[in-house]
């Protein structure tokens, strides 16, 4: 690829920032992606090896080659390492409904029951379920919320005025089992076992009580029988609706095993060469900490790894998360674009490609963004203007 267009894409990735949605796409699955702040993308232009396209500079990984690395930038750096992905035609069953269905306890019984977990995603044998906690805004933390009401029944924002029929009910005693706080952004009595079974055992009706609730995407490969929606029911703890719709599907499946490459060796070794060559500035205690947390499905909006409150982790468990509800069908991943090797990079200057940069910068200078198609979520400018990505909701 000649210098003018390594320079004027390269451009549009250190200078313009992004505003497309992002979202969920299957291939997170099986990708590591940290983001940084202290960064350079000018020596990646005397790198061999690459392909800058869709606003990306993607090549292979250092690591492993049959990996593949993209890296581009939305005011801040993504590094990404990808397994590949292929396309498959599957025909599945579907059940889709909300209730009041505490996530992180259901996620935790998941991870005793070996499922594999990744985030809101569980999946086991031919079972998949994704969960979609509802958010609301009405708090941030439990100092926002209070109790109310003559028996102290209700639950309810700080600044909000308490009605109560002052009418003991016996379900009141349930109240002891919980507390009153901020649960996925609502103020509400926060849901457990015990309280959602005492509740039960009262025929009061969950919903009313609380009012955090989860979206539920239920996936069976195959044929559904009596074993199957029992495992469904027992994780969940509630029977479900058996509503199944039969459906053809395209799954995105890894082309390497993820258990024999390692995510955490494989992040390190492109951070390490990016700062030797001058990508990035980065601490080996920086390195070592993101290596040990990476794994597997740490990547896309919600779960990259992030410098969040102090320490690095995935974005979901940042305190001021705010995490997208949506999927999208999958994107490509340059595979059969890249040339075999990983990229080297060539020593000496690089005055022509700077002359170009400094032109180009006040060529684009004040020029309106279009919107991109990146289905990554992060793009800029891109050849097919005017097109969105898509998103599918679940």
């Amino acid at each position: 690829m000649g210098d003018l267009k390594k320079a004027a894409i390269l451009i549009i990735l250190l200078f313009l920032i992004p505003f497309a949605r992002a979202c969920f796409f299957p291939q997170d699955l099986y990708a590591v992606e940290v983001e940084l702040k202290d960064y350079n993308l000018n020596p990646l232009l005397k790198a061999r090896n690459i392909v800058i396209e869709d606003h990306k500079i993607i090549y292979r990984s250092h690591y492993d080659p049959r990996l593949i690395v993209m890296i581009w930038n939305d005011s801040k750096l993504h590094v990404r390492v990808q397994i590949p992905t292929k396309s498959v035609e599957e025909k599945i069953f579907t059940e889709e409904f909300t209730g009041v269905i505490p996530a992180q306890t259901i996620v935790e019984r998941a991870k005793e029951s070996g499922w594999d977990v990744k985030e809101y995603y569980l999946k086991k044998d031919n079972i998949t379920i994704y969960l979609t906690p509802k958010v609301g805004k009405e708090c941030k933390s439990d100092s926002d919320c209070k109790t109310g009401g003559c028996s102290g029944e209700l639950c309810l924002k700080k600044n909000e005025t308490a009605f109560s029929t002052c009418i003991y009910r016996e379900w009141y005693e349930c109240l002891k089992l919980t507390k009153c706080g901020c649960y996925n952004g609502f103020c509400t009595w926060k849901p457990n076992p015990l309280f959602m079974e005492c509740l039960k055992k009262y025929n009061v009706s969950i919903e009313k009580i609380i009012k955090a609730k989860t979206q539920i995407r239920i996936e069976i490969k195959g044929e559904i029988n009596d074993k199957i929606i029992r495992e469904i029911e027992y994780l969940l703890e509630c029977k479900i609706p058996r509503n199944f719709n039969e459906i053809d599907k395209t799954s995105i499946v890894p082309t390497i095993d993820p258990r024999i490459v390692n995510a955490g060796t494989a992040i390190e070794s492109e951070l390490r060469w990016l700062r030797e060559v001058g990508v990035i500035k980065i601490k080996d205690e920086d390195i070592k900490k993101i290596s040990e947390i990476a794994k597997w499905g740490y990547s896309g909006y919600n779960a990259h790894i992030g410098f969040y409150d102090g320490e690095w982790k995935p974005y979901f468990n940042a305190s001021n998360a705010e995490l997208i509800r949506c999927v999208g069908n999958g994107f490509k991943d340059y595979q059969e674009e890249l040339p075999k090797d990983p990229p080297t990079i060539e020593r000496g200057t690089c005055g022509p490609a700077v002359m170009i940069l400094l032109t180009l910068i006040g060529i684009l200078g004040g020029k309106r963004r279009e919107n991109s198609n990146d289905v990554l979520g992060r793009g800029n400018l891109t050849r097919n203007k005017g097109k969105s990505s898509e998103d599918i909701k679940l």
